[in-house]
């Protein structure tokens, strides 16, 4: 993936942020400063506030640095996210020990504690209300060091952005404009995505002339649109069918007849390429409903129409998906593609896994600007996207309309029982009964918060309990007894404490997830989930499952947070992939019942809790049979030498390990680029430094040292990394603690 695609990349807006980084760092006004970016959807507010969030000389300057979106219709109580991801990004001479919050007990008051004496940079999307601002500023301290807030903001909230100036103090306009590009700018950001080059050669120039009229016509210079459609024409050859897409999405009449060029310097009649009445006669034109359609939207939107039209049937299906989640949202795109596979959207392909064809697709989209790239990890690989909200109402409006899926964020809303997707965002304080039985139903997605659901006098809702308040806000998942063909239930943030024994009926089902602190058990009834192939319990307490669940031929990913693995395992699990959270039974491991050994597909684990004398005589041998093995992560009280040294695991990526390590002689480590030449990382945590030697192989091999919170890192750089890594080895690498809290809530892989 070409870094020119990600948010790091500020063509067009260069001056804008020179501006606002000159702003933040004026050393002239220490007082707290709110800044205000304001502007119409789609001219690139976001993509600048991400370009100053990631920028050195703010990271340098700033001790703690918070990127947040706030949803519409946010409150007080939304402090916390800020309170949380301000607490992941503390100096590291506090690690990772809970910080004295003071005599408060509200989060302003726990807020404005943890702020004080620290310079902090807070960058906040969507604040929709002065009221709602004047709390903001009330829970910020002012310690004349320099802070700063930055409001990202719609146009039509300009009298939020004039109130924040008007709380400066010796600054007369703490607010940007943000407009559209001029045709110049137009043109240079539409050639660094469409042809992934710049503006700085002659030939680029001349053959990109004839296209920037219709460009900036078709796109009147919004940043969105312009990328858009170059992510389109990336797919298109020149100049037939380039010309044939611009004429298409061309704005009012079809352009005159005109003598054109191709980049050959061949005549083109005007009326062979543009007339309307020889459109249809060319393989890339579309059907008059489709042209109807794109008469009657706006500039924007009809390139969104016209890209979300090119993609393939299976393609469009996976990306209509994406509607299913609440906008700003940065996803996984692992958790995804699980939850792809599970309705059976990827197509399979001779020589690639599910898993990878599925990544393949994420990349697809981000080569066409459909969804905009803002983690990956060591190797190269993307980790989490996220889609621009007008773009992300333009897929809410199109699921709807195909019927595709049903999105809700209010309670008591009308569900109809043929529905085959339900998604819910929000309930809003409220709950939802359910009185029809859902037998059409594929997936059903909850994204909600537990803060949010607050106890009602008139009780009801999807959970059990009538005795009390408190137990009115317990939810299950009893209405779903009817959804016999279900494939995915992704529940995330409800407060559940146990699933229904039911849930054993769904034979259909491929892909569960629960995120609820308070689920500590699974029914037994689980094992009879023959078609599973995800189960993912991360954000759960539950530590013991059926052993019979691990016969599941079927069963490709399994992800907790404190597993125990069954005492043996009779058959191989030759479809198993991903194993995260687990941890050994009691009782020693050998060649007739340790569960790995019956694992060697894995491409990526996570094991915990291991004691070097009870495991590691049957470990290593387990480990050195995962040739596919791109990611491991340790954590024991002893960690063998023969995971730098052993011959087998030569895919691996990333490890992390947490143990005292028993490091090789340096004559057995200085092969290690031959021994390991995918390796792009190596994390040691709560343990001992590699040697100096070993330091020193690893410096000639191209790696560089850093320090984390809980230990030292070793990267290669990425440019290495990438000859050195196979991208369709997905390996679960971590991410920095500043990379996940600007992700948000879906920062958890």
């Amino acid at each position: 993936m070409n870094r020119r695609d990600g948010y790091k990349n500020a063509v067009g807006l260069e001056k804008e942020v020179e501006t606002l980084k000159e702003m933040l760092l004026r050393k002239g006004h220490p007082q707290l400063m709110f800044i205000s970016i304001l502007g119409e959807s789609g001219v690139g507010k976001k993509t600048l506030s991400r370009i100053l969030l990631h920028d050195k000389k703010n990271n340098n300057h700033f001790k703690i640095r918070v990127w947040y979106s706030m949803p519409p219709d946010s409150t007080t109580e939304h402090l916390q996210a800020i309170y949380d991801r301000a607490r992941q990004t503390i100096s590291p001479t506090q690690g990772d020990l809970p910080v004295q919050e003071g005599p408060f007990d509200d989060i302003a008051g726990m807020l404005r504690h943890l702020l004080a004496n620290m310079n902090y940079l807070l960058i906040i999307i969507g604040i929709s209300s002065r009221t709602m601002l004047n709390c903001v500023r009330a829970s910020l301290p002012d310690d004349n060091n320099g802070s700063r807030v930055v409001l990202v903001l719609d146009i039509e909230n300009e009298e939020v952005a004039w109130h924040a100036n008007a709380m400066n103090k010796g600054i007369k306009n703490g607010i940007r404009h943000l407009g559209r590009l001029d045709k110049e700018k137009s043109v240079k950001l539409f050639c660094s995505r469409a042809l992934r080059t710049n503006l700085s050669d002659e030939t680029t120039v001349n053959s990109m002339s004839k296209y920037s009229e219709v460009v900036y016509n078709i796109t009147w210079g919004y940043p969105l649109a312009i990328v858009v459609l170059a992510g389109l024409l990336r797919f298109k050859e020149k100049p037939g069918q380039w010309t044939a897409v611009l004429q298409q999405l061309k704005s009012g009449p079809p352009m005159e007849e005109a003598h054109q060029q191709d980049g050959e310097g061949n005549q083109i009649t005007g009326p062979a390429m543009f007339q309307e009445d020889r459109i249809e006669e060319k393989t890339m034109s579309s059907p008059p409903t489709e042209a109807a359609n794109l008469s009657t939207r706006t500039s924007i939107e009809r390139v969104f129409w016209a890209s979300f039209e090119d993609l393939p049937n299976d393609l469009k299906s996976c990306f209509l998906y994406l509607a299913a989640f609440p906008k700003d949202t940065f996803l996984s795109t692992d958790s995804i593609v699980r939850m792809w596979m599970a309705e059976g959207f990827i197509r399979p392909q001779k020589g690639k896994t599910i898993e990878e064809l599925g990544h393949d697709y994420f990349k697809e989209l981000a080569l066409r600007c459909l969804v905009q790239v803002s983690l990956m990890n060591e190797a190269g690989c993307i980790k989490k996207v996220i889609v621009h909200g007008r773009l992300h109402g333009f897929l809410h409006s199109e699921a709807r309309e195909a019927g595709f899926i049903d999105v809700h964020d209010m309670h008591d809303v009308f569900v109809p029982p043929s529905v085959r997707r339900l998604s819910f965002m929000s309930f809003q304080g409220g709950y939802t009964k359910f009185t029809n039985k859902f037998c059409k139903l594929r997936s059903f997605i909850c994204w909600a918060k537990e803060k949010d659901h607050r106890p009602s006098s008139n009780g009801g809702g999807g959970g059990g309990g009538s005795g009390g308040v408190d137990e009115e806000r317990w939810h299950d998942l009893k209405f779903l007894q009817g959804s016999d063909l279900l494939r995915v239930i992704y529940v995330w943030g409800l407060r559940i404490k146990e699933l229904p024994n039911e849930i054993g009926d769904k034979t259909h089902l491929r892909y569960l997830r629960v995120n609820s602190e308070h689920l500590r058990d699974l029914p037994s009834s689980i094992t009879r989930l023959l078609n599973l192939q995800t189960l993912d319990i991360r954000d759960t307490k539950v530590e013991e499952i059926h052993p019979s669940f691990w016969e599941i031929k079927t069963l490709r990913h399994v992800i907790a947070k404190n597993l125990t693995l069954p005492s043996s395992i009779n058959e191989e699990l030759g479809q198993l992939q991903t194993l995260h959270g687990v941890k050994p039974s009691e009782g020693e491991w050998n060649q007739h019942n340790c569960p790995l050994l019956k694992m060697a597909k894995l491409r990526s684990l996570e094991l915990h809790g291991f004691i070097d004398a009870e495991h590691g005589a049957v470990l290593n041998p387990a480990l050195e049979q995962m040739h596919l093995l791109g990611h491991l992560k340790l954590k024991g009280d002893e960690i063998s030498s023969r995971v730098f040294t052993g011959q087998c695991l030569r895919y691996l990526q990333t490890v992390e390990l947490d143990g005292t390590v028993q490091w090789p002689a340096v004559d057995a480590f200085n092969d290690l680029r031959f021994v390991r030449p995918n390796l792009v990382q190596l994390s040691l945590t709560n343990t001992n430094d590699a040697p100096e030697d070993i330091q020193q192989e690893l410096r000639k091999a191209g790696f560089i040292r850093s320090c984390l919170l809980l230990g030292p890192v070793y990267r290669l750089s990425y440019k290495q990394g990438m000859l050195a890594a196979k991208p369709e080895q997905q390996g679960e690498a971590r991410s920095s603690k500043m990379e996940q809290q600007h992700q948000g809530e879906e920062a958890e892989e």
